[in-house]
This record gives C-alpha cells, structure tokens and sequence, in this order.
C-alpha cells in the first residue's frame, strides 16, 4: 500500500500523467501477489502518508490544498475498495482483480458496471484537474518505469558465440521457426492475424506441433474420462472441475492422449494437463514485459491448469499484437479484463478495436471474427467459402429454413466440451447443437447473410443477445505483441497451419 501511494504521490508531484495508471497496475499487482483484498483504510493512510510528504517538501501548499487532495483521494479509494466491491459482492481478490481490470478499461457490461465507470472516471478527472492546479516540486532522481508501455518485442534468442579458434566446419543450422517465422507464413496464406494468434497459443498452451495438426473435435470425438465436477462457482453458474484420475485424463484428452514427451525445458501438460476452468485465467503480473503463462494457475477458477473462453479469446488477440482497446498497451494483466459479455456490445464496454459486422451479397462470417453471446466467447478459425450455408438459397422464404448442420466453419474456443476439454478446435455443426445461445444467434446471422444475398443488400445484424465482431486492424488497434511462457517449446514446428 505504501508502494501505491509513493508512485502516485511521486506523479502528482511531477505531474507526469501516469497517476491512473499507476494506481490500477499497483492494485492489480497488489491482488495477484498478496493474494488477499486490500483494506480500503489501508489505502487512505499511505496516501494521506503521501500528502503530508508533499507539504512538507512544498511550503506553497495550503492546508486547504491538502485537505482538498486528500478528500479525492479518499473519494477514489472508497470507490475502487468498498463500493465497486460491496456492489458486485465481492468475495475473493481475484474477483476484485477481475472487477477492477473491467473497471479500468471501459467495461460497462452491467448496470452497476456502468454506473461505478462513471463514478471512478468522475473521480480521476477531478483528481486530476486538481493535480494540474498545483505547482509542486518534483523529486529529483525519480526514475520510476510503473505502468510504462512495452516498447519492443525483442524476443530471446539461442544464438551463441562460437569457440573462436576452431576451424571446425559446423553444419547447417535449422531454420530458425520462432514467432516471426510462423506470423510470416500465416500471413503469406491469407490468414488473419487473429487466426495465427489462436493457432500459437494452442500450440503453446499443449507444448507441442501436432495439436495443432489434429482433426477438429466432432460427434466422433469421445468424452474425456478422469475430469469430476465438484460443485459450482461462487457465482452459481459454472461449474468446478478437478482432475480425479490424471492416467484417465492422459489416456483420453484428444490434444494429451498422443503425446510421448516434450522437449527440454518445456511443460509437461501431459503430468498436469489443462482442462477446462470456469473464470480461469492464464498468470501474468501487471509488468509490461510479463509473458501470458498458461502453467501457472491465477485465475477465478479453481487450482487445476486452464482457462475459460474469454481468457483464451484475449490470449489469441494479445500475442498476435492485436489491442482491444485503441491506444491501450497489450499487457497480459488486462487478461482479467473483458469477459466474454464485454464482447457482445464491444462499443460500449472499451473494446474500441472491435466492430460489428456487416453482411453484404457476397461476404459474412471470416476467419478471425469473434463471436459473443452473454456467457461465451470464441473465434472463428476457419471458415468455408459458403459459412452458413445459403448457396442454394433464392427466396426470403428460403432464407426462413438456414439451419446450422449446413454451416461451415471452425471455432476456436476453450469451453467444458466432450467431459471439459478446454481449449479447443471444432466444428460448429457438431458444436452449435450443445449451446443453445449460439446456435439460436447465428442461425439468425445466417438468415441476415442470406437476406443480403436474396435482396442484394447490406446488412449489420443486431440479434440483441449475440454479436459477431472483427477486428478494425487499424494503426492505432496494433501494439507490440505480448509473449507467451514456454513459447521456445513450439519453435521445432514446421507448420502451425491448419
């Protein structure tokens, strides 16, 4: 807590206008490493700490300065640690995390939501207004890099220094396929930047080549054995899940059973395999060179390995460099922040990068998109030249009778499937059937499709309960990318094309 209130006593001092910043990543960075929720009186103590060290280094300050500073800061902090809290019913800090990460960037998914955004923003331009008003000292040799943007992707290499005398001839190296090698070839065959982050953090996620290269999950697919539900979430809607036979679960997971090892160095997945968890999320700290680490358990789930839908949705946005939110820095901390109802109204919940389609003659449904309904996210990993099926289509009335077994395309998802696999590829007309939501929203997606072609028109689809988005792929959505633990596992892969 004093750590908190130095970094934002030292920005108002300097007026550097990292000040909010600051305060969420020291939060955040609080919840993921105390692992407990911070009292609020705490807070207010070290700021109030950090108001009277202003004074006492500016002899201009006014007892009525910082009476005014303190009451703001007093307003922020009871607005972040007691009412945002107490309104959601907060009862774990990594619900807190979550909450504060959705406040942060826009979220405004929920009523209460809504109303704490406005309350919070309220807070912080009046606190900053005031700031701007003052005319402080700052601190000499303040060096502090809290919440600084990633600014380059210059990943680890192997590249070592030779012996120097010896005149031995080595052999050809390997063509090195790290990251950019196998962004290169996704993008040399037309497939989205998206698609090429889903498909790398699957690979990285199972620590191998050929999960990528198995078959889509089908109605052949058999249900894992080994994986037991022990109850349900503190919210009361998804389920918990631990692993009750591991030599089950290895014989039977479709993306573990094949595996014989795993090079040097790597996550043997097939020892502590990832399974589906309802509110998990992969580890990451607030620090903007923190990998997304799907080995290490953080999220809201429970203590198995794995993560939910919307965790997967952002790990395969971040580490291909695609930002949610225009201008905001790709961290992996921000994994905690959208959840998949954020995505269903992208433009009112902070996530300005992403738009809703339109569907015109000849276009709909890509490779790439997201598809949201309240309670689920995924993306769409491939998808056929006629996605929902309405080729043969030639009246409205026609259009009237799409159904999805005539669909054709891939999802990308982590979801409870076949006994709680996690995440996973596959094909939407065996996996529309088990979630109502979905089916229901996108038949009528495909009806809109189907009406563009029929009329000749142009479409953009507002079902109301499920939205279908894209990213904008403008300057401003890009960012450098956020790495992934154990991604050196994957570098052997010829191929991550599906």
């Amino acid at each position: 807590m004093n750590n908190i209130a130095s970094q934002v006593g030292n920005d108002i001092a300097c007026k550097d206008n990292k000040l909010e910043m600051k305060l969420w990543d020291g939060l955040k960075a609080y919840l993921i490493e105390q692992k407990e929720i911070p009292a609020s009186e705490t807070l207010k103590q070290a700021m109030r700490d950090q108001v009277q060290k202003l004074a006492a280094e500016n002899p201009g300050m006014t007892s009525e300065d910082q009476a005014k500073l303190q009451a703001q800061l007093d307003k922020l902090v009871v607005s972040l640690l007691e009412e945002a809290p107490k309104g959601e019913r907060v009862e774990t800090p990594e619900q807190l995390l979550m909450l504060l990460s959705a406040i942060d960037v826009g979220d405004r998914s929920t009523v209460f939501r809504s109303y704490m955004q406005d309350k919070v923003r309220g807070n912080f331009t009046q606190l900053s207004k005031t700031v701007e008003s003052f005319e402080l000292n700052c601190p000499s040799g303040d060096n502090s890099t809290a919440g600084t943007d990633a600014g380059s992707d210059s990943g680890s290499t192997d590249a070592g220094t030779g012996s120097g005398g010896s005149n031995v001839v080595e052999p050809t190296p390997e063509p090195n396929r790290d990251y950019e090698y196998h962004k290169a070839q996704a993008l040399s065959a037309g497939e989205p930047l998206a698609v090429f982050g889903a498909r790398w953090a699957f690979a990285t996620s199972y620590q191998t080549c050929q999960s990528v290269a198995l078959p889509d999950l089908n109605a052949q697919t058999p249900t894992i054995s080994g994986i037991s539900i022990v109850g349900k979430h503190s919210d009361g809607v998804g389920s918990k899940r631990e692993i009750a036979s591991l030599s089950k679960v290895q014989a039977t997971h479709p993306y573990i059973k094949g595996v014989s090892g795993y090079g040097e160095g790597c996550f043997a997945v097939k020892s502590n395999p990832l399974i589906y968890d309802y509110g998990g999320k992969p580890y990451g700290t607030t620090a903007a060179d923190s990998p997304i680490d799907m080995f290490k358990n953080n999220g809201d789930g429970t203590k198995v390995l794995g993560i939910d839908c919307s965790g997967y949705v952002y790990t395969s946005m971040a580490t291909a460099g695609l930002r949610l939110k225009a201008g905001r820095a790709l961290k992996a901390s921000d994994s905690w922040a959208w959840g998949s109802s954020s995505y269903v109204e992208p433009q009112n919940n902070g996530l300005t990068c992403l738009s809703k389609i339109s569907v015109t003659p000849s276009t709909s449904l890509k490779a790439g998109d997201i598809v949201a309904v309240y309670g689920h996210v995924l993306l769409i990993d491939k998808a056929g030249s006629d996605p929902f099926g309405i080729a043969s289509a030639k009246t409205e009335s026609d259009c009237s009778k799409i159904k999805s077994s005539g669909f054709d395309f891939t999802v990308a998802q982590s979801s409870p499937n076949v006994g709680g696999v996690g995440i996973n590829f596959f094909d939407a007309r065996v996996y529309l059937p088990t979630s109502a939501k979905m089916q229901t929203g996108l038949e009528k997606y495909a009806y809109y499709a189907c009406l563009a072609k029929v009329n000749n028109k142009t479409y953009t689809p507002n079902v109301g309960t499920l939205s279908v988005i894209r990213h904008k792929g403008t300057a401003d959505c890009m960012a450098p990318r956020v790495k992934m633990a154990r991604e050196a596992c994957i570098s052997s892969c010829s191929s991550l094309r599906r």
